[in-house]
């Protein structure tokens, strides 16, 4: 009935804890789908055991090409109605899967074909009390684009969806914020979900992650992908298109910043002056959009 697509990238150390997870599920119709995507270290081996020791487990190698690849490879792979997606380095209770489930089918209404959670942002060695009384309510699309454009619902995790939601979807090549790319099309095309306000998805900060990272050319991909979400809602959906402006400009700033404070030799001028340029030529704009906090248009006024 379900298919849980879990995307893995040297991630060795973690992913044992997942796929237990998976295992301790309430809900007990399920497949589990594991995408090594070119790991250099031991997940490979490790996502194998798994798959050798327990027949619902499923296991698919590539060359390294990014987590969007990889859950795109993982949809065409599974067999189930719906799809759960979880990061291998994060953790979900044990009636994750059942409490997703039962939102979206109980009512029986079609057209509802995707159900959302909350999760709990925190590091490793922390373990909070999760209060799962809440009922779940259905969400308009006004509400639901007002708190996109305010990071929620970004990722592809803490959510049910049936299969066909990405039937024409287009998955994004650049590897940061992917997620941001293919929500924003999920919540044009389906302008209701169910949504369970209960954290029931713990997203896991890590020293490692890409927020502690140094300046590279791989950080510039969040740029293209902003730029296509702003462009995705110029043509669908121009009620928002100030919301998508905003993401597309905090972005340009913060790259900026951090070239002009860590590119000394110019080598990402080729991506920056883009970025500067359309800072400058947007400057009105800039100033004049009201999803912008009014220090960063006075950063965006010494950048120029």
């Amino acid at each position: 009935m379900i298919s849980v697509i879990i995307p893995v990238y040297n991630a060795s150390r973690y992913v044992d804890r997942v796929v237990q997870c998976v295992q301790l599920q309430t809900f007990h119709d399920w497949e589990l789908i594991l995408v090594d995507d070119g790991s250099k270290d031991e997940s490979g081996q490790v996502c194998d055991m798994h798959a050798d020791k327990d027949s619902r487990i499923c296991v698919i190698h590539q060359s390294n090409k990014g987590a969007s690849a990889a859950r795109r490879v993982g949809i065409e792979k599974a067999r189930g109605e719906y799809l759960i997606f979880i990061d291998c380095d994060d953790i979900v209770e044990d009636d994750y899967i059942e409490r997703l489930y039962s939102c979206l089918t109980e009512l029986g209404d079609e057209s509802l074909r995707i159900a959302a959670c909350d999760m709990i942002n925190h590091g490793e060695d922390e373990s909070p009390i999760v209060d799962k009384s809440t009922t779940s309510r259905i969400m308009e699309s006004d509400e639901i684009q007002r708190r996109f454009f305010n990071y929620e619902f970004w990722g592809f995790w803490g959510k049910i969806y049936h299969r066909s939601v990405f039937e024409n979807v287009y998955f994004p090549e650049y590897t940061i914020n992917e997620d941001y790319v293919v929500m924003a099309q999920l919540f044009h095309n389906c302008r209701r979900m169910v949504y369970l306000p209960i954290c029931l998805y713990h997203y896991i900060r890590h020293e490692e992650s890409l927020s502690h990272q140094k300046l590279s050319k791989r950080m510039f991909d969040e740029y293209y992908n902003k730029q296509w979400v702003r462009d995705y809602y110029a043509q669908n959906n121009c009620r928002y298109l100030r919301h998508a402006e905003a993401q597309l400009i905090e972005t340009c700033v913060k790259l900026v910043i951090c070239a002009l404070k860590d590119d000394k030799a110019g080598v990402y001028d080729d991506v920056v002056k883009p970025m500067q340029t359309y800072l400058r030529k947007n400057l009105v704009s800039i100033l004049f959009n009201s999803h912008l906090k009014t220090g960063l248009k006075m950063v965006c006024l010494t950048l120029l």
